[in-house]
């Protein structure tokens, strides 16, 4: 397995107190979804679908739809995000586009480590 990036410990620690609220975590989802929308770009192609199945996992575990997944995975998944939209990470997103690299290795990051949920979850959502 790969070391956890640099920072994104912090983001754990309030991914932990944002699942507590359903409506914090689509907020959170929906905020994901307009930066990656905005400013996806070349620099985030390589981390964008796994950037999909992220938002989508954690959309439809708000909505209801899909509870098959950890407590430790969901905080991770919000981790992630919290990481991705939040302008000044460990490479501030403003730095020629530099800054979207390090959000795209936390999300390939978090994906990798829950790769057995994230199929279970993108099995499930094909068959819907």
């Amino acid at each position: 397995m790969s070391e956890e990036p640099r920072g994104f410990s912090r983001f754990l620690t309030r991914a932990a107190e944002v699942v507590g609220s359903p409506a914090r975590v689509q907020e959170v989802a929906k905020q994901a979804t307009a930066k990656m929308l905005q400013r996806g770009g070349a620099s985030l192609a390589s981390a964008q679908e796994q950037l999909h199945t992220l938002v989508d996992l954690v959309s439809a575990y708000v909505q209801g739809d899909y509870r098959d997944i950890s407590a430790t995975t969901l905080v991770s998944v919000v981790a992630a995000l919290l990481y991705f939209v939040a302008p000044l990470d460990a490479l501030p997103d403003f730095l020629f586009g530099w800054g979207l690299l390090d959000d795209a290795a936390v999300i390939s990051y978090v994906s990798a480590q829950v790769r057995t949920e994230l199929e279970a979850f993108k099995q499930w959502r094909d068959q819907r």
